[in-house]
């Protein structure tokens, strides 16, 4: 069978674009979602739910069918085992016309089938799918919406493909998606590391169970992945009766399906009108993509249906404003119906202004100096230098930056804990004297496999803290909705300081109405308020706040342009001998993003080689040898890794926690991963140390 079918991805795709299920489907095209969609998996622990779910849904071994590709062999298989009258099947294969599934498990006792889709997803027990309005229709809850149309179109593919496979047999299918119940608690200590995530011959990830695994999933234990009823609901669906179809799919559910099924296998293009979707289209092109011939469906539909030249590409567009609201007459959707879509098309007439009270910038002013920018090509930065420096005026020093990094997964790490409750293992601590001097003064990380680190965590901080009472400040909510969650813990837990501990994360934080007397400054909010660079475009993450103020300061670019750091300035990571200079500029003089020098994993690991080597029972060449031979396929260490965004500590997290015994490969990945993400961290708060520093400079503190 060489036709190209209608898939689950195929229809997922389809739902929110059908050309860029048009792109999936056609290889030239680069697409940048297969690697995001790949950490993802890995950080919420979408491989482990997988195998979990075949376990608990008694798949034997033999009956999984993920080995078997294209659409023959697994559809010859999956009739194979249905001539068992109770057999249970992953990955069994269906075809329906122009459609073919991969369904994630198919139970079949006599003519009743369950099907049940898989997903690294919280629900909590006895929370409905759907709703009525007022009207008394019926409408699908918009936060699991794509998930219970991916069972509903499983279902209607399975249960067509049934009654022509065999038109004498009345089967009926019948529906379920098995998620994270976030109401359960889960009592199994380290369930998460009883899976590896290894990687085949062929580049593809799957979850290998550990030996042991088997018999603690089949002991008696609560199932923090349960299976969920969605039966009426796709029942609604195939029907037509619900009420966001025409919204959401345009037409009626199946004659979508037929509709979009014929399209892919002919492979047809119908392009799509632009929306503000498309600004999140993943069919982009990287330098590498461009230099080996690749396409870009993102800049093929602009062409098409806007008449975009290869300089409109160029231009400054309307997708780099931070957010327009969702109704009005100036939303992004607004403008692309009426054709504006560079910053240049937007006018006061468009969007009129809002007059400053001088104060603190709105989210309209912000957006209007990123307009002007553009119009009157400024480069300049703008600050509110008056109303910024009375802020930090009320600061206490000495100034204390942290920064957290924290992970979560479907399947909770430790016992006692709630699938996608939060696990907090490492901080970094700068502090900021009255004097202008810097410090390094503190971190922590805890990474060793089975060992909560939550409570050590805060013991950690509080000791830190708590040696003055100077201003705290934290970058965005992370910080406080994580302190939070684990004043929750303790709260339920038996730690004997647990009382002393809750009373300290209430003293730095907000919950509420309930607002600490040294609660944390949120140092974005300050620059949301009072600065703003071009460079910065829509965005104030850190990441793009710390370039901007070095390019606005010719004062940090000639300090910092020198390596001090580890040196005139305390480093906990960086010692006089290896110290950095932390502003760094590329071949043309512009200001390089420190986050993009940091270190790769290989780079760490030489050093840790040849201080193995120094203790004389291996030499440095046959220390390289034996690594090489240890080196496994686990999907986690990769030597060309750089930890510089903050999805990549989740994944490493999850690698680390499947360590067991000793060896030396482990040894020495471990202690490479250590060195990337104390330095990964310890550059956060260094960078929230460059706009205070930035700041007090231009306004003469």
């Amino acid at each position: 069978m060489n036709t190209k079918l209608f898939t689950k991805s195929a229809f997922k795709t389809a739902m929110h674009c059908p050309m860029q299920a048009y792109y999936m489907r056609n290889n030239e095209y680069e697409n940048q979602s297969a690697d995001d969609d790949f950490l993802k998996s890995l950080a919420e622990g979408g491989f482990q739910v997988g195998a979990i779910a075949k376990i608990y849904s008694g798949v034997p071994e033999e009956n999984d069918l993920k080995d078997l590709s294209g659409y023959d062999e697994p559809l010859e298989r999956t009739k194979e085992l249905f001539k068992q009258e109770k057999v249970n099947i992953a990955e069994a294969a269906f075809k329906y016309k122009n459609c073919f599934v991969r369904a994630d498990i198919v139970q079949k006792n006599g003519n009743k089938i369950t099907l049940i889709e898989v997903k690294a997803k919280s629900w909590a027990e006895g929370k409905s799918f759907s709703k009525k309005n007022r009207d008394g229709l019926i409408t699908i809850e918009s936060s699991i919406r794509d998930y219970v149309y991916d069972v509903a179109f499983q279902k209607w593919v399975i249960t067509n493909a049934l009654k022509e496979l065999y038109p004498n047999q009345d089967y009926t299918v019948h529906a379920a998606l098995m998620l994270a119940d976030k109401t359960k608690v889960n009592d199994i200590p380290r369930l998460n590391s009883l899976f590896r995530i290894k990687s085949d011959k062929n580049g593809r990830s799957y979850a290998e169970i550990i030996p042991d695994a088997y018999d603690v999933l089949e002991s008696n234990h609560t199932h923090v992945i349960h299976q969920f009823d969605v039966d009426e609901e796709c029942d609604l669906i195939i029907a037509g009766r619900t009420c966001e179809q025409m919204d959401f799919l345009g037409k009626p559910f199946v004659d979508f399906i037929e509709e979009q099924a014929e399209r892919y296998v002919n492979n047809e293009k119908v392009y799509c009108a632009l929306s503000s979707k498309c600004f999140k289209c993943p069919f982009t092109l990287s330098d590498e993509g461009r230099a080996s011939g690749k396409k870009s469906g993102y800049e093929e539909c602009w062409r098409k249906m806007a008449n975009f030249t290869d300089a409109d590409f160029e231009k400054p567009s309307i997708k780099e404003l931070n957010g327009t609201g969702l109704s009005g007459n100036n939303t992004k959707n607004k403008w692309i119906e009426k054709g504006l879509y560079f910053i240049s098309d937007i006018t006061e007439k468009i969007y009129p202004r809002e007059e400053s009270d001088g104060n603190a910038l709105s989210n309209k002013e912000r957006k209007w100096l990123q307009i002007d920018s553009v119009n009157q090509n400024r480069t300049e930065p703008y600050i509110l230098k008056d109303a910024l420096r009375e802020e930090m005026q009320s600061w206490v020093y000495p100034l204390h930056m942290i920064d957290f990094e924290t992970t979560s997964s479907a399947l909770p790490y430790h016992a006692k804990m709630r699938p996608f409750e939060n696990v907090a293992f490492q901080f970094s601590h700068h502090v900021i004297y009255e004097d202008g001097r810097i410090e390094h003064a503190g971190q922590f990380l805890n990474i060793e496999p089975g060992e909560f680190p939550n409570f050590a965590f805060v013991r950690e901080l509080k000791r830190q803290l708590e040696k003055d009472n100077g201003s705290v400040f934290r970058y965005a909510q992370h910080e406080n909705t994580i302190l939070n969650g684990i004043h929750d813990q303790l709260e339920y837990s038996r730690e004997a300081d647990k009382e002393e501990l809750m009373a300290f994360i209430e003293t730095i934080t907000n919950y509420g109405e309930r607002k600490g007397e040294r609660d944390m400054i949120d140092l974005c909010a300050v620059v949301k308020k009072y600065y703003w660079h071009p460079s910065m475009k829509g965005s104030n993450s850190i990441k793009q706040v710390l370039p901007a103020v070095l390019k606005s300061s010719s004062y940090l670019q000639q300090k910092y342009g020198n390596p001090i750091y580890g040196s005139e300035i305390k480093s906990l990571n960086y010692t006089s001998e290896n110290a950095i200079a932390l502003l760094v500029k590329d071949e043309n003089g512009d200001v390089k993003n420190p986050y993009k020098v940091l270190p790769h994993l290989k780079e760490l690991e030489e050093p840790i080689i040849r201080e193995i080597a120094k203790e004389g029972n291996l030499t440095e060449a046959q220390l390289r040898k034996q690594l090489s031979e240890e080196e496994d396929e686990d999907a986690g260490f990769n030597a060309n890794t750089q930890i510089n965004n903050g999805g990549l500590p989740l994944v490493i997290y999850r690698y680390l926690q499947t360590f067991g015994e000793s060896t030396l490969s482990s040894d020495v990945h471990k202690k490479t991963i250590e060195q990337a993400l104390l330095r990964y961290c310890e550059l956060d708060t260094m960078a929230m140390v460059l706009v205070w520093e930035y700041f007090a400079q231009v306004c003469g503190l």
